[in-house]
């Protein structure tokens, strides 16, 4: 296990709000590290969630998160690597108690709590997140990280292909020759994105594989 270093300028903390029309990223510092064969990343979304999205998971009915995230060389506008995770809650009435699905690259796994606050935590935490394959990820050369999140995205089609995908048991990775990857990169990619109760765009500082 090794932390990545961050380039010695670092970007401003931005405050931007999570609409699906802000096509600005709000900057997010993130730590970075390395894991198995794998870069993962740590950080939050939590501000996809504002007071009517918290009140609505007492509801009973399922509310979805799609996380997409993608890599980029710091002078780049092509991602060399893209992974994607859908997490689903719902309040199980009979139990009282929260349940929480994730399906993406830690593979299938599924957490119940009792309180609403707790739940919303586990929902939104980004905890070694994978990104990456190191082999992806060459030594001294800079890069960032792009987090689209959607809640609730309208599209079923789309829903139903990220799971289809991700029985497959890629890891949650993509090939760049896959039938998936051209639909991944406009959905998750493209600024101009399919609508989606709320939508937060998170870009992580710059950083870098020190040489061991």
């Amino acid at each position: 296990m090794r932390a990545l270093l961050a380039p010695v300028m670092l970007v401003a903390l931005l405050a931007l709000p999570a609409h699906g029309d802000d096509d600005k990223p709000e900057v997010q510092r993130m730590r970075f590290i390395e894991r198995g064969q794998n870069l993962t990343a740590t950080g939050n979304i939590a501000k996809l969630f504002d007071q009517a999205a918290y009140e609505a998971l007492n509801s009973g009915f399922p509310s979805t998160i799609q996380i997409g995230t993608a890599v980029y060389p710091r002078d780049s506008s092509t991602a060399i690597a893209y992974r994607v995770e859908l997490r689903t809650i719902v309040y199980d009435l009979w139990d009282e108690q929260y349940v929480i699905r994730f399906e993406g690259p830690n593979g299938k796994r599924t957490q119940k709590v009792k309180f609403r606050a707790e739940a919303l935590k586990i929902l939104t935490a980004l905890d070694d997140f994978p990104i990456a394959r190191l082999v992806d990820i060459p030594y001294e050369d800079v890069f960032y990280l792009t987090l689209t999140v959607q809640l609730n995205p309208v599209s079923k089609e789309t829903l139903a292909e990220v799971r289809r995908w991700l029985s497959q048991g890629t890891g949650g990775g993509l090939d760049r020759g896959g039938v998936f990857f051209g639909s991944f990169v406009s959905v998750f990619v493209n600024p101009k994105i399919a609508d989606a109760d709320r939508v937060l765009r998170i870009r992580s500082q710059p950083f870098y594989r020190p040489k061991p």
